[in-house]
């Protein structure tokens, strides 16, 4: 790419449902400026969310033939359900999944929820892994089917509920969560259901590998959202990635330049300098540094591209 047609990609972004791959570098000056102390409600939101969500899916992993989608809050027993603050309109709802990778349903995903039920748009945090071990990883080695099978579970639940039995879903998922995201956007039985999907530093490398033996790729648009100075997500294995999901989707990637691993989860304490599980190398961990505005940014760019591809006609 010469110097003035690299200039211009950091700067225009192609149209967000045409053919093909786009890419917007977001600059900033310092990722790590600012790590103010996370308040009460994250934390006490996490340990709930987490009671709730292994009660609720141990029994209906032991006993799927009596789930609870009869019940009238089933969809609320299998996570958090952020609804719009207005009046709900006289369209279809639509529903966003956000789907936490080793750390369980955490604050990362409010900086989204906000954005998007602003949208009109509801969200379902779900907790689709066993966070469990001592150093908050997945636990067994079948952990990604297994989240699999439980996000599954969860979109047959919304296809019972009456609220959001026709309902356009997105898929937003943080980190390894975006191994079940994209094997269920890739599902022929869900292509009428899942309208966008967004992946925020998914271990690009790994999710490449997968789609690789899968054999097959989402045709739902995609947008994918990395920093550069992340080594769980380094640009060249990102543009690989991005490269695999356009041969059968549209696909957007976001390149924010100076940003880490997670750079929207905050710290929970002002000194703390927190790591994560890195997707797809069990055993490895990869440091996560805070950048407050491009949590900002990022929620406001994937409820913008929510917006537009859960509006947008379904394939049937």
């Amino acid at each position: 790419m010469n110097s003035a047609a690299g200039e211009a990609a950091r700067h225009v972004a192609m149209p967000r449902r045409a053919p093909g791959r786009a890419i917007t570098i977001i600059r900033h000056t310092d990722p790590g400026a600012t790590i103010p102390t996370a308040g009460s409600r994250a934390s006490a939101a996490r340990g709930f969310a987490r009671s709730i969500l292994a009660a609720a899916l141990a029994i209906m992993l032991l006993a799927p033939a009596t789930g609870l989608a009869g019940e009238p809050d089933a969809v609320r027993n299998v996570g958090l359900l952020w609804l719009p603050d207005e009046a709900a309109p006289a369209a279809p709802p639509t529903i966003v999944i956000a789907l936490y990778d080793t750390t369980g349903i955490d604050p990362r995903g409010w900086h989204y929820a906000e954005q998007l039920t602003a949208a009109g748009i509801a969200v379902l945090h779900v907790d689709l892994q066993d966070t469990s071990a001592e150093d908050g990883g997945p636990v067994g080695a079948d952990e990604p089917a297994a989240a699999l099978t439980r996000l599954r579970m969860v979109m047959d639940i919304l296809a019972r509920d009456p609220s959001f039995a026709e309902a356009p879903i997105g898929l937003l998922a943080f980190g390894g969560a975006a191994q079940a995201a994209t094997l269920a956007a890739t599902d022929p039985s869900h292509r009428g259901r899942i309208g966008a999907l967004v992946l925020l530093y998914p271990g690009c490398a790994a999710l490449d590998a997968s789609l690789t033996t899968q054999g097959r790729g989402p045709q739902t648009p995609v947008l994918l959202l990395h920093g550069d100075s992340d080594p769980a997500n380094t640009p060249a294995e990102c543009v690989d990635l991005a490269a695999h999901l356009a041969r059968t989707a549209p696909v957007r990637r976001v390149q924010y330049a100076g940003a880490g691993y997670a750079w929207d989860m905050t710290p929970s304490g002002q000194y703390e300098i927190p790591s994560l599980p890195w997707p797809g190398r069990p055993g490895h961990r990869v440091p996560v540094r805070y950048w407050p505005a491009g949590a900002a940014l990022s929620a406001t760019q994937a409820a913008s591209f929510f917006a537009a591809g859960l509006a947008a006609p379904r394939p049937q």
